[in-house]
C-alpha cells in the first residue's frame, strides 16, 4: 500500500497530503492579475542580476559540477550552452544569487530559486509562460504555508530559509509543471524535505549562492524521483520528527492544522521586494537612512565624530562582518554599507570590489559606526525591527537624525516602478551583454503568457 493511503480516514487532514492536492489542482486556479505581474517582475529581476555575476569566482566552481553542451534541456543563461534542467536551474540560481542583488520575501529570496526551476523545466517540457508563472505561484504558496507555521524566525537558529524552504518550494513548482497527481506531488515534497539545508553561518562566503543552487536542483530532482515512483513518508513535513519540527528554533510550530495555501494568496499578502542595493537585505533600510543624511554631510566627512545605527537583533545577527576587507564580507556589514552610503552617496555593484571596500576614506568612516540592537520586532515582518534608526554626530556637537525607516525602498509596499525595474535589468545585463543583446533578453523575459519559454543565445554561443 502506498504511504499516502495509510492515514485513517477519520484522522485530521495531513499537511503533506494537503499540499500535494494543492499542487495537483494548481493549474486549474486562476491567478489574480496582481500576482501574475509580481511574479513576472521577480523572474525578470532574477535573469537580469544573473548576468551581472559573470566573472564571480563561485560561478567557475559551480560550472565544474555540470555538463554543458551545444544542445540540451535548458539554457544556462550566462554560458554558451545548455544542460539538463536540474543542472541549468542549479547554475542559473547560483548566478542569480552570487551578488545578493536578487529579490527578497518570505524571509528569504523566492525568485532566485523558483525562477531558475520553472524556466528550466518549462524549456524542457515545451511549456508556455503562463504555465511557468502558475508553477512559480505553487512554489511560493507552499513556502509561505510552511514558513507561517512557526512562531519563530529560522535565521535565529542558523537556518537559511532560501536553501531550506526553497528546496521544498522548488519541488512543488517542478511537480506542478510536470502535472503530477496529488499523491506524487506529496511524495515530491517529502523527498525534498530530506534534501533541504543551508546555514546562515555561510553568509558572506561563496557557499551562500551555492546552497541556493543546490535547493533549486534538489527541487527538480525530488519531483523527478516522485514522477518515477519513488515514495516518501506521508507526513514528512508535519511529523514530530519531520521537517518543520526538526528545523523549528524553539519547537513552537503548528504541525497538524490543515493547509491554507492559496487561501488567501500569499503572493498578494506578502509579495516580493526588489533590491535597490546589491547587499544583504538586512541593511537596506539603514542604507536608505544614510542616503537621506548624505547630502547634509557631503564634503564634511572629517567632521563626523560618530555614527549610531539601531537595528533589530535578527538583522544584526545576519550582518556578520563589522570590519570587512573584501566584497563578500562587505555585503554583510552594516558598518560598511552605512559608511559607503554616507561617503559616496550610493551603494552600487562597483562599491563591492575589494579595492572599493578597502578605500581609506570608507575604512576610516566605518570605524566610527556603532550598531545598537533593539529586541523589538515588527508585527508584520518579525525578522526586522519596527524601524531602523540612524544618527550622525559631528565634532561641533551637531546631531543629524534620519527619519525612522520602516520599509526599504523597493519593498512590496514601496515598489520600484516598471521603468526602474527595466533600468536595473539593463544595468546588470550590460555587464555581460551589449545593448542589443540586453534588449533581446529583456523582451524574452517579459514575453506574452502564451509564448513558449525560450531564450536568445547566451554569451559565448
Amino acid at each position: 500500500m502506498d504511504a499516502l493511503t495509510q492515514t485513517p480516514p477519520t484522522a485530521p487532514t495531513a499537511l503533506t497530503a494537503d499540499l500535494g492536492r494543492f499542487i495537483a489542482d494548481m493549474p486549474a486556479h486562476t491567478l489574480p492579475a496582481q500576482a501574475i505581474a509580481t511574479i513576472r517582475r521577480g523572474i525578470a529581476d532574477t535573469v537580469g542580476v544573473a548576468f551581472a555575476s559573470v566573472g564571480e569566482p563561485v560561478l567557475r566552481h559551480a560550472r565544474d559540477l555540470i555538463t554543458l553542451g551545444p544542445t540540451g534541456q535548458a539554457r544556462v543563461w550566462t554560458e554558451g550552452g545548455f544542460a539538463a534542467s536540474a543542472d541549468a536551474a542549479f547554475m542559473n540560481a547560483v548566478a542569480g544569487h552570487a551578488l545578493d542583488f536578487d529579490d527578497t520575501g518570505l524571509d528569504g529570496h523566492p525568485s532566485v530559486v523558483l525562477a531558475p526551476v520553472v524556466l528550466a523545466e518549462a524549456e524542457r517540457l515545451g511549456a508556455d509562460w503562463a504555465a511557468a508563472v502558475t508553477a512559480y505561484a505553487a512554489g511560493y504558496e507552499v513556502w509561505a504555508e510552511l514558513l507561517g507555521r512557526d512562531a519563530d524566525k529560522h535565521h535565529g537558529k542558523g537556518w537559511h530559509p532560501t536553501a531550506v524552504f526553497g528546496a521544498v518550494a522548488c519541488a512543488a513548482a517542478s511537480a506542478c509543471l510536470r502535472r503530477l497527481d496529488a499523491q506524487r506531488s506529496a511524495h515530491a515534497l517529502g523527498i525534498s524535505a530530506s534534501m533541504s539545508a543551508g546555514l546562515v553561518a555561510n553568509f558572506g562566503s561563496m557557499t551562500k549562492p551555492l546552497q541556493v543552487g543546490f535547493a533549486a536542483r534538489n527541487g527538480i530532482l525530488a519531483a523527478h524521483l516522485a514522477e518515477q515512483g519513488l515514495t516518501a513518508s506521508h507526513d514528512a513535513l508535519e511529523s514530530p520528527r519531520g521537517l518543520l519540527a526538526a528545523i523549528s528554533p524553539r519547537g513552537d510550530v503548528r504541525l497538524h492544522s490543515p493547509s491554507r495555501a492559496g487561501a488567501p494568496w500569499q503572493m498578494l499578502e506578502q509579495g516580493l521586494n526588489i533590491k535597490r542595493y546589491p547587499v544583504c537585505y538586512a541593511t537596506h533600510r539603514i542604507i536608505d537612512a544614510a542616503l537621506e543624511l548624505q547630502p547634509h554631510i557631503a564634503g564634511r566627512l572629517d567632521a563626523i565624530e560618530a555614527v549610531v545605527a539601531t537595528l533589530g537583533q535578527l538583522q544584526a545577527d545576519m550582518l556578520r562582518s563589522s570590519r570587512p576587507t573584501n566584497g563578500l564580507d562587505a555585503k554583510f556589514s552594516a558598518e560598511y554599507t552605512i559608511a559607503c552610503a554616507l561617503a559616496r552617496g550610493h551603494v552600487h555593484l562597483q562599491d563591492l570590489s575589494d579595492d572599493a571596500v578597502n578605500d581609506t576614506i570608507v575604512q576610516t568612516l566605518l570605524r566610527k559606526v556603532r550598531v545598537e540592537i533593539t529586541t523589538e520586532r515588527d508585527a508584520l515582518e518579525p525578522l526586522f525591527s519596527p524601524h531602523d534608526l540612524l544618527s550622525v554626530r559631528l565634532t561641533d556637537g551637531t546631531t543629524l537624525d534620519a527619519e525612522p525607516v520602516r520599509r526599504a525602498r523597493g519593498h512590496a509596499s514601496r515598489p520600484v516602478s516598471d521603468q526602474e525595474l527595466q533600468d536595473k535589468f539593463r544595468a546588470c545585463a550590460r555587464m555581460s551583454l551589449d545593448d542589443a543583446q540586453t534588449g533581446v533578453w529583456w523582451e524574452a523575459a517579459m514575453a506574452a503568457p502564451e509564448r513558449l519559454v525560450t531564450w536568445p543565445e547566451a554569451p559565448g554561443s
